[in-house]
């Protein structure tokens, strides 16, 4: 774990934590655990997905996930995610209307709204939540292999900016993700990698015959700088979530047979 990040224990609730996200007056946020929920078998313990379980066992991890960590349980904004590019900029609108789950295919949320909780689902793929502290817009993005390649936090920053944020002032927590040591790929997915990137993001041999090893965690941070975020305001946890399956669910672990993971991020009102 890189040293900008720690893990939080509250009411049994564990965290994963950004210490330059500390620092914002009012910024509520977090990166979840597999722990300190109430999701028997192989989801346990907090989950966070609504197609694997019970509504009442998700809506509780939701209820103790925010209760430690401050967060507006009853205005929070969760995306049917399809690993596309788009973006919503969500308003007040969206405030008292409990877990809210009406965006379809949308990968990425942002807000000026305060009192608002924005939420990403994980369990391999790259959470990302970001804050500009002075105009007080926040952001939280599920970029995976194909939302990367799409610049999916690239669009988030546009929508920030279209809020009032300054790109130069965003601060951006990458959170756990499958790691360049374990997120192995074909030669078609490698294909869209390097139109995108090119020597960016270098090629990495894998020990099987047509497959390589990509960098999901580079390949963001590439993507947020060209957005005009500066590379002294990203951070990278560097927890793989395979290496780490009793952590974090991992969905390549697993075979699928695993629950989800969330990022989340609001301002207090």
């Amino acid at each position: 774990m890189n040293n900008s990040f720690y893990l939080q224990e509250k009411n049994g609730v564990i965290t994963l934590k950004c210490r330059a996200f500390d620092e914002i007056e009012g910024l509520r946020y977090g990166f979840s655990t597999r722990h300190g929920g109430v999701s028997p078998g192989d989801y346990a313990s907090m989950s966070f997905s609504y197609q694997k379980e019970s509504e009442e066992i998700v809506d509780e991890n939701f209820r103790l996930f925010c209760a430690a960590n401050g967060l507006p349980f009853e205005s929070l904004v969760l995306t049917h995610q399809t690993h596309t590019n788009h973006v919503a900029a969500v308003d007040e609108a969206y405030k008292n209307r409990g877990r809210d789950r009406t965006l379809r295919e949308t990968d990425g949320v942002v807000t000026a709204a305060a009192g608002l909780g924005l939420i990403c689902f994980t369990a391999d793929c790259v959470p990302i939540l970001m804050v500009e502290p002075e105009a007080r817009v926040v952001a939280a993005v599920h970029a995976g292999w194909r939302g990367t390649v799409r610049s999916i936090a690239a669009e988030a920053v546009s929508k920030m900016v279209a809020l009032g944020a300054d790109p130069q002032k965003i601060l951006a927590a990458i959170g756990p993700s499958i790691g360049p040591c374990h997120f192995e790929v074909g030669a078609e997915v490698q294909a869209e990698f390097t139109a995108r990137f090119g020597e960016a993001l270098p090629y990495q041999k894998s020990n099987r015959e047509g497959h390589s090893m990509v960098d999901l965690w580079a390949a963001n941070r590439l993507v947020l700088q060209e957005a005009g975020v500066l590379k002294e305001h990203i951070f990278t946890a560097k927890i793989c979530t395979f290496c780490n399956n009793s952590d974090y669910y991992s969905h390549r672990y697993t075979n699928g047979r695993r629950g989800s993971l969330i990022g989340a991020i609001a301002m207090e009102e």
